[in-house]
């Protein structure tokens, strides 16, 4: 008999844009910058924030997209997007956009991001953050990111 108390948790299946975009929702945070004082720490973004963050670069990108788009997108209703909005959803969570449609990019990004909820849960302070994100294989340009 296997012991489970030791087996790594199985990540759900993301075998789909939608799945893969929830999990971004699930799991990455507004930073207390993008936060009002009024505003509760640790809450989700919405459709509507992460619209916001991709149209205020919309001059540098040239891609705009609306907060309904977005639910279409969670929701699987679109399920076709563009190249562009990809790479635009990718950079508003600070993902790399081989996220969407590369698995093993997926695994290592959620990976990345199970760590870093971790840490964050143990109140890991900055520097001590950044040399166990180094040492778990990120690069000094996603150590930065994060």
């Amino acid at each position: 008999m296997v012991d489970d108390r030791y087996a790594e948790p199985e990540l759900p299946p993301l075998d789909t844009l939608a799945a893969r975009l929830e999990y971004l929702f699930d799991n990455i945070r507004p930073t207390p910058d993008e936060l009002s004082d009024a505003d509760e720490s640790g809450r989700r973004y919405t459709n509507r924030e992460i619209a916001d963050k991709i149209n205020e670069v919309a001059t540098e990108t040239g891609v705009t997209i609306s907060a309904a788009y977005i639910g279409e997108l969670r929701r699987g209703v679109a399920s076709d997007p563009r190249t562009s909005h990809v790479r635009a959803l990718a950079a508003a969570f600070g993902v790399n956009s081989g996220y969407f449609v590369d698995d093993a990019a997926a695994r290592r990004i959620e990976d990345q991001i199970a760590l870093l909820n971790e840490l964050r849960r143990m109140d890991v302070k900055q520097v001590a953050l950044r040399q166990v994100l180094t040492d778990n294989g990120l690069s000094a340009t996603d150590t930065r990111l994060i």
